[in-house]
């Protein structure tokens, strides 16, 4: 790999702090990563190793391509093709997260679409897709997306929205950044606590079109407020 440029650098950085935010706010439990695409090189992308989120270090990041292929001689995630086949099918794309969003899968199991149910949500669109590996595989698999061909299924039914859910697994956001997606994360999160508390009270009047175009906007706007405000819970708990 070329020498590490301040691009890079704040890269790694960012990949180290996004995942400690995420398990501080309760969006990665032991499992799960995030990456950033090469901001020198497009065809490849950075992960951590294959280690307990908790444990990741600048040290311990990847370089991968868009095969899902490395020279690097550590364990990698087995489910990094999630990763590469979305940066080779949205080149849009600049971080990935996959994750067992708490309050989000119950949503990877049931008829009920996950919508947006107010302004922070608004990114969210007309509703989340799913990726049912049934419809494809058969009803016998491991629910996993650890082969290049069941990933680049999942980048097909992302298409062009911020999150797509994993039938009876998991979740996949994607975004320009590893701000974006630490946000959206966040965000889906509240978003789906929410719509379910609220489906316990009565009919949801969920976001018009015309909403989701403008809130969307709007809070989209705030992203570094967010990071910022996380990261600080992280110097206060200790963490950073």
């Amino acid at each position: 790999m070329d020498a590490m440029s301040p691009a890079r650098q704040t890269a790694f950085k960012e990949l180290v702090i996004g995942t400690k935010i995420l398990l501080n706010e309760g969006i990665l439990d032991t499992f799960g990563h995030i990456s950033v695409r090469d901001p020198e090189d497009p065809n490849y992308f950075f992960l951590p190793q294959k280690i307990a989120p908790s444990l990741v270090t600048e040290n311990d990041i990847q370089r991968i391509d868009l095969d899902g292929e490395t020279d690097d001689n550590r364990p990698s995630y087995l489910e990094r093709f999630i990763h590469s086949e979305i940066y080779k099918a949205r080149p849009d794309v600049h971080s990935v997260l996959h994750s067992h969003s708490p309050a989000v899968i119950p949503y990877c199991f049931v008829d009920q679409p996950l919508r947006p149910v107010s302004h922070m949500g608004a990114f969210l669109g007309d509703a989340v897709p799913v990726y049912e590996i049934r419809e494809t595989r058969g009803d016998a698999t491991d629910l996993f997306g650890n082969s290049p061909d069941v990933c680049r299924e999942i980048a097909e039914a992302l298409g062009q929205y911020p999150v797509v859910l994993m039938a009876r697994h998991g979740v996949v956001n994607v975004g320009s950044s590893i701000r974006q997606v630490v946000f959206r994360a966040f965000y889906l999160e509240q978003n789906a606590a929410a719509q379910t508390e609220g489906l316990k009270i009565g009919t949801i009047k969920y976001l018009s079109p015309g909403e989701i175009e403008t809130a969307g906007k709007l809070v989209g706007a705030q992203i570094d407020r967010g990071w910022d405000h996380w990261s600080q819970r992280l110097r206060q708990a200790g963490l950073l």
